[in-house]
């Protein structure tokens, strides 16, 4: 008979490996634990994963207006879909930044990009038919990277880089996998998401699928070819991306 007692299983490379690309790992506890059956085998050790995941988003009321507080004080404001919410809410933080003090909270822009994909699929099924169908749950991870290049321009520009040399914290982008994203789903997401100098927040399933099945070769390249031809598709269709954060969005 085996007496063996099989190990709790160590945190290893996608971990350590998204944390080389100098993306941060962040514990998504906001919401209500997954449903949907366990995990097979045993069960992560999330304890040991201590020095791979850096922050932790807790429990806390939705549309905070100043922003929910992560474990480690970071302000995390939005959510964002589209370059329209994001401009007028860097617009804000700018303003915020010119008149703080060195000692204001660093601050993270979430997008959601479970519910991207959910606005945009929405659509889609009104349109009907297979060309429609064939670019559900396309948009979110396209217009994160495109979202992406647009925010390195803004923090490039001569605004922030003069808000930044008195002081201010340059706010960094965090990809969410929630709501609407299961653990092997939020896991693929972090994969194709693990782009420098952001952050990707994750159920605690989620993250134990991402370590044990994530494969990491080093940091995502932003496909921005793609990501404009899905953006060019869906405007064929009459879906903008700049409408998902209009007041009728």
């Amino acid at each position: 008979m085996d007496t063996l007692t099989p190990l709790p299983v160590r945190p290893v490379g996608p971990l350590r490996r998204a944390a080389a690309a100098r993306v941060a790992l962040w514990l998504d506890r906001r919401r209500a634990p997954e449903s949907d059956g366990p995990t097979a085998g045993p069960v992560l050790d999330l304890a040991g994963a201590a020095d791979a995941v850096q922050d932790l988003l807790p429990p806390a009321p939705e549309n905070r207006p100043s922003g929910q507080l992560t474990a480690h004080g970071t302000r995390v404001v939005g959510p964002v879909h589209g370059p329209v919410g994001y401009r007028r809410l860097m617009r804000r933080l700018l303003s915020e930044a010119s008149s703080a003090s060195p000692a204001a909270r660093p601050t993270a822009i979430e997008y959601r990009v479970p519910a991207v994909d959910a606005l945009v699929d929405a659509r889609l099924d009104q349109v009907g038919g297979w060309e429609a169908k064939a670019m559900r749950s396309r948009a979110g991870i396209a217009g994160a990277h495109l979202l992406y290049d647009m925010h390195r321009r803004e923090l490039a520009s001569p605004e922030w880089t003069e808000a930044v040399a008195h002081g201010a914290a340059a706010p960094r982008l965090l990809w969410s996998t929630q709501p609407g994203a299961g653990p092997d789903r939020g896991a693929d997401l972090a994969r194709r998401l693990l782009l420098p100098g952001t952050a990707v927040a994750l159920s605690p399933r989620a993250l134990e699928s991402f370590a044990r099945h994530g494969v990491v070769t080093g940091p995502t390249v932003p496909d921005l070819a793609e990501a404009h031809r899905i953006v060019g598709v869906l405007d064929w269709f009459g879906l903008r991306l700049d409408d998902l954060d209009s007041p009728a969005g």
